[in-house]
């Protein structure tokens, strides 16, 4: 009988460890990472260069709860979600098709006739640009989103304060986003060993490139990086929320933009 008892007591602890660390750990892990604020990871080797350039990407890393100055984020239980779900990426080639598309044509390819059409009352006119300038099907159906999402999101970015006048739009632009995106990225794809490590640092070099020929401060290219994001996903993606995070990578002693001058 003693022996069923230490037998059914094991087996039920067993049990009981097992679902906290594959099912109750998990979620706890996502909630400290969720709230806990800017990730620093203690070990870092990064030179300062290098962790200014990854620091492009600090809005997109601090969104997902990853470190800010590793290459590695840390966060590879939402990497499928993330990769797979979002971006369809499962192999390394899908990985590198993806990057070198990012660097290629990002929303600034398609953001001077957004917003030109933008400044304009008449949908016919609006229609007549994108009609005009883009050369596929799918070309137009993505401007014709993005301009709709501008409009949309328009007042609540006036709101949260990230724009001040319309002209603040053709300011910052969305050059801030594709570089925040190309160079979070190129850190999910070689966390997931899609890339190398020196394939990672070739895209990040890109990213840091075009937001640094581009803005003059870390804050122009976070604004930037919130109208773009807006202009990408409308009022269903947190856009007010997306500036607090900027406002505390702008003002937190711990981030790499108080830490390191642009």
């Amino acid at each position: 009988m003693e022996n069923n008892n230490w037998m059914f007591w094991g087996v039920a602890s067993a049990m009981v460890i097992s679902f906290l660390y594959f099912r109750a750990w998990p979620f706890v892990r996502k909630m400290i990472r969720a709230f806990g604020g800017i990730r620093l990871n203690s070990k870092s080797k990064l030179s300062e260069q290098q962790y200014k350039k990854l620091s492009i990407g600090s809005l997109y890393a601090l969104q997902q709860g990853g470190y800010l100055n590793t290459l590695t984020l840390d966060i590879k239980d939402k990497l499928p979600t993330i990769l797979g779900q979002w971006w369809g990426i499962s192999t390394a080639h899908d990985a590198r098709e993806t990057l070198d598309y990012l660097c290629q044509k990002g929303f600034d390819y398609y953001f001077p006739f957004v917003y030109q059409a933008f400044l304009l009352e008449d949908e016919q006119a609006q229609d007549q640009i994108f009609q005009q300038n883009m050369t596929s099907q799918e070309d137009y159906d993505k401007a014709v989103e993005q301009l709709h999402n501008l409009k949309e999101t328009y007042e609540e970015l006036v709101g949260c304060g990230v724009l001040a006048c319309k002209e603040d739009i053709a300011r910052y632009g969305v050059i801030g986003w594709d570089a925040g995106r190309l160079n979070f990225m190129a850190r999910a794809c070689y966390d997931a060993k899609y890339i190398s490590e020196i394939e990672a640092w070739k895209y990040i070099d890109k990213a840091y490139d075009l937001a640094h020929s581009n803005f003059t401060s870390w804050h122009d290219m976070a604004m930037s990086y919130v109208l773009g994001r807006a202009i990408w996903g409308g009022t269903g993606v947190y856009n007010s929320s997306m500036k607090g995070f900027a406002d505390d990578l702008l003002s937190d002693p711990k981030s790499p933009w108080m830490q390191i001058k642009w």
